[in-house]
């Protein structure tokens, strides 16, 4: 494991009050590994597998909800009848999804709300935002031109 990744899971895991596991640091090797994606429990099991660690299903579980609660993922549900969680740092920039309801195809795209929007309609509301997610399901260019056709 890359020592840049060990020392950053050492300090997650550490300020967050969170023991760290070897099952728990390899899942977050392949949240890490793949954080430009959408993954699932099976799809992080398949890829553990691959490696030759395998890790059971509900240690996998177990440690999505505990990453979820720290703030490390977000798990989105994106009607597909399975859970998919993004590896996220509390730096990035808030973003959200274009999901192809023909495909499943996810594409994210960023500041879709401006700022300022945002802010009024919270304090027209008296809302205390916790987390926002914008979801837009609808077809994308390739399925538009099958659709089409």
């Amino acid at each position: 494991m890359d020592l840049q990744v060990n020392n950053a899971i050492k300090e997650l895991m550490g300020k967050n009050d969170v023991r760290i596991t070897n099952q728990r640091k390899r899942v977050l090797e392949i949240l890490i590994e793949n954080k430009d994606k959408h993954i699932s429990v099976e799809e992080i099991y398949s890829l553990s597998k691959k490696k030759g660690n395998v890790i059971a299903l509900p240690t996998i579980y177990r440690t999505m909800d505990i990453l979820e609660r720290i703030g490390t993922v977000i798990k989105h549900d994106f009607g597909d009848g399975a859970a998919k969680y993004e590896f996220f740092m509390k730096e990035e920039e808030n973003h959200h999804h274009l999901i192809c309801e023909k495909c499943g195809k996810i594409i994210e795209i960023s500041n879709a709300l401006q700022d300022d929007l945002d802010e009024r309609i919270l304090n027209e509301n008296g809302f205390l935002c916790e987390k926002k997610q914008l979801k837009i399901y609808g077809y994308c260019k390739e399925c538009i031109n099958v659709l089409n056709e």
